[in-house]
């Protein structure tokens, strides 16, 4: 499979089959993460990669527990959320987050070195080339991933508290940040993909300056 079709093979998925994912291809994955740019050139990232079913049920353990279809309905509405897809996905993600952590096939946390707590970073957006150049190794991995018929999703790590939770658990140094979750795994047969919103390049291309009138 060449770049262009794991590209347009990798989808979100939190469905996963009982298959275990193995060690071969977990590290040929994380070898493509490890070849994304990075803003200082020192890639200081490490993997956690949790395969023990106990420090799996303590991390999920902190997800909120079942929402029924009205209160995420509600929840959204607060968000002022419209879009009908992007609604979708939230009504099929919320309910999943801790079940996607404790099935994945293979369950990675990515950390990158960061002195400087992310949430602090107020003065300049260089302040934030640490979670910007992590971000781009684990799109690598999903892509990457799509290539070998494993599918995936991120779990964003939102708040500083669950930061800690994460730190904890797993032992990660106080100098690390934690970006997120990295569930990945051969999909169910009855996984739910939901389509993303379609977008075209001709909507998005502007020729020298934004004005709709130079788009090319």
């Amino acid at each position: 499979m060449n770049i262009y079709q794991a590209l347009a093979a990798r989808r979100t998925i939190r469905d996963f089959a009982p298959q275990a994912v193995s060690r071969e291809i977990t590290e040929r994955i994380l070898e493509a993460g490890l070849r994304a740019p990075s803003h200082d050139h020192m890639r200081d990232w490490h993997f956690v990669i949790v395969n023990d079913p106990a420090l799996r049920a303590e991390l999920a353990g902190r997800f909120s527990g079942e929402r029924t279809k009205a209160e995420i309905d509600k929840l959204l509405d607060g968000w002022k959320m419209t879009d009908a897809c992007q609604r979708a996905m939230y009504v099929d993600g919320i309910p999943k987050q801790a079940s996607m952590v404790l099935r994945a096939g293979l369950l990675v946390v990515p950390c990158f070195g960061q002195t400087t707590p992310v949430l602090a970073a107020k003065q300049s957006l260089h302040e934030l080339n640490g979670l910007v150049s992590i971000w781009a190794c684990i799109e690598n991995i999903l892509v990457a991933a799509a290539s070998e018929g494993i599918q995936g999703v991120t779990k964003i790590i939102s708040t500083p508290a669950e930061a800690d939770h994460v730190r904890s658990v797993l032992g990660v140094p106080a100098d690390y940040e934690i970006p997120c979750y990295l569930a990945m795994g051969y999909p169910a047969e009855d996984a739910t993909w939901i389509e993303q919103i379609p977008v075209t390049l001709s909507e998005r291309l502007h020729a020298d300056t934004w004005d709709s009138s130079h788009r090319s």
